[in-house]
């Protein structure tokens, strides 16, 4: 009765959905209380005027016109907006659209799984479900959901699957519509996160497996070169996103010198991040929301890497007429991980977390696949099987929620970075801003210290503990440490205008002028620097440059009490 068959395997595969829909809830569901962190969500979203307006002709405009924080992602950034006309400053309803969206993604992995592997020895729903089920409770995931400066994670990723699916329609039916869809959310993709640039080398792993069309029997290269010229428009969306990604961080000074970060340390550090990421693969504790840049790597570590990653992938090959999902798992993971893994250095982190949300579907693959194959030959029993996925699901269920936990505000991640971690100058930075702004200056010293120790470059901890030291009057230890900061970074616009408020303290007026006008050079905007050589000018009785530089100061901020105070004194 094929008909009873395929109505009993529909319902399967509706209560399985609605099981991964209760993991992904009972996980993330914390998070409609969450906070926002001040880790990237200030800069991304409430800080950001333009997000914070909401939707608008002008503001899309805006978002597809112009870089953001040493990126190109315009349609992240427009979700946010839609986020603010939708929901207002609500940071509880931003987490829970990152939850829609990981949860969406969930689905639609296992979905599409159960499409293209139906008919395969080792095909079927249970495989599936189980791979779905690792991507929704991962613990590595839950930077990507819970981090709402990481909506381009969980928004690419379904732009990704959308065009796997596409994809898969493209292949069964030939039907144009189904390839210009898998171009379109390859595109839209790209807009989101520019990771999607592998998406045309992960289809060609698809074609390999589960989609069966290239035969190691039949003149397989001159197949896999027909099939990768076929992906050739989809290549030059990669291209294209390249470019505006490289033109992006270069610009923005995100992209790290070969003098900060040799490609010797670079390349060490890519070769053992791959096994550390299969380390919290198989072991997913102590994760952290930055990982400090190793200052050295032992030659012994990327050696035994590389021999490592070599030896697998020499298995993978040897077995891939008996295993093919192997092959395919593995190396989606290893070439998925490639525009994040660190060759480019962006930004100072040794690894992240989030860079695992794509790659690990692979791993996944492979593992889940892997196991239903020995369970079709009789090498494992099929309720064994089931009943140790279900046991690491609810393991790494618990570990999720736990990690989630961590997320809640801007202390308790912070503090869970700096227990699981060591030398970490950006949590230490990052905690001590927090406390700053806590008022509680004599613990933020501590950590702007931690930072400076772990990262004797680290200029703006530098600044940032003169300025301590400056608004408790000692001004000697503050302009020590305002000189340093302009040593490391003669560029840094805070450090002059912070030093001029000591020198001003100090009655060096002079000398404050000139780091007024410095800074103000070097940043035109900052409204603090105004405000005090407006100030300054009147204490000198230049009343005429004291009234033009207030009235400057409250163009760009008209609700300046301290300039329109200072501005109605002068005579």
């Amino acid at each position: 009765m094929p008909g009873f068959a395929a109505d009993n395997e529909f319902k399967k595969g509706m209560v399985a959905a609605v099981i991964l829909t209760a993991l992904v809830l009972i996980v993330y569901s914390q998070s409609g209380n969450f906070e926002l962190v001040t880790y990237d969500d200030t800069s991304y979203v409430t800080d950001n005027a333009r997000v914070m307006e909401g939707i608008s002709a002008e503001n899309v405009g805006w978002a597809f016109s112009s870089f953001q924080l040493s990126n190109y992602h315009p349609l992240t950034v427009v979700s946010h907006m839609l986020d603010t006309s939708l929901f207002g400053d609500s940071a509880g309803a931003r987490h829970l659209v990152n939850v829609f969206l990981h949860l969406v993604n969930v689905l639609l992995l296992f979905f599409f799984l159960i499409k293209a592997t139906a008919g395969l020895e080792e095909g079927g729903l249970f495989p599936s479900f189980f791979v779905a089920a690792l991507f929704a409770v991962h613990p590595v995931h839950v930077e990507s959901v819970a981090w709402v400066s990481e909506r381009k994670d969980v928004l690419c990723t379904f732009f990704w699957l959308l065009g796997m699916i596409s994809w898969l329609d493209w292949v069964k039916s030939k039907n144009m519509s189904s390839y210009a869809l898998t171009f379109f959310f390859t595109g839209l993709g790209i807009l989101a996160k520019p990771m999607v640039v592998t998406l045309p080398a992960a289809l060609l792993l698809l074609d390999f497996w589960p989609l069966g069309r290239i035969d190691l029997k039949k003149n397989p290269v001159a197949k896999f070169i027909k099939l990768a010229a076929e992906k050739l428009p989809l290549v030059l969306l990669s291209v294209l996103s390249s470019v505006l990604t490289f033109m992006a961080q270069k610009g923005d000074g995100a992209m790290q010198s070969s003098e900060s970060f040799p490609f010797a340390l670079r390349a060490s550090n890519a070769l053992t991040s791959w096994v550390s990421y299969l380390r919290e693969l198989v072991f997913p504790v102590d994760l952290a929301v930055f990982y400090p840049y190793p200052q050295e790597i032992a030659i012994w570590k990327p050696v035994s890497a590389a021999l490592f990653i070599i030896a697998v992938s020499a298995v993978c090959v040897r077995y891939i007429k008996k295993a093919p999902f192997v092959a395919v798992g593995w190396f989606w993971y290893l070439g998925t991980l490639v525009p994040v893994i660190g060759l480019i250095q962006v930004g100072d982190q040794s690894m992240a977390d989030r860079y695992a949300y794509i790659p690990f579907i692979g791993l996944y693959i492979a593992i889940c696949f892997g196991i239903a194959h020995l369970v079709k030959f009789g090498r494992v029993p099929a309720k064994v099987a089931v009943g140790v996925g279900a046991i690491v699901v609810m393991l790494l269920l618990v570990g999720a929620f736990t990690q989630a936990g961590y997320w809640k505000d801007s202390g308790s991640l912070y503090k869970r970075a700096l227990s699981v971690t060591e030398n970490n100058h950006h949590m230490h930075y990052n905690y001590g801003n927090l406390l700053d702004r806590k008022k509680d200056s004599a613990k933020a010293a501590i950590h702007f210290k931690a930072a400076i120790k772990a990262d004797p470059s680290h200029y703006k901890a530098m600044t940032n503990l003169a300025n301590i030291y400056s608004k408790r009057g000692e001004l000697v230890s503050a302009m020590g440490l305002y000189g340093q900061a302009l040593q490391v970074n003669p560029n840094y616009a805070k450090a002059y205008a912070n030093r001029g408020v000591a020198n001003h303290k100090q009655g060096k007026l002079d000398e404050a002028l000139r780091d007024y006008k410095k800074a103000l050079a070097l940043n035109p905007r900052l409204v603090d620097s105004m405000v005090n050589m407006g100030i300054l000018y009147a204490m000198r009785g230049n009343y005429s440059d004291a009234r033009a530089t207030l009235r400057k100061a409250l163009e760009i901020d008209p609700g300046n009490k301290l300039a329109q105070k200072n501005l109605s004194l002068i005579p």
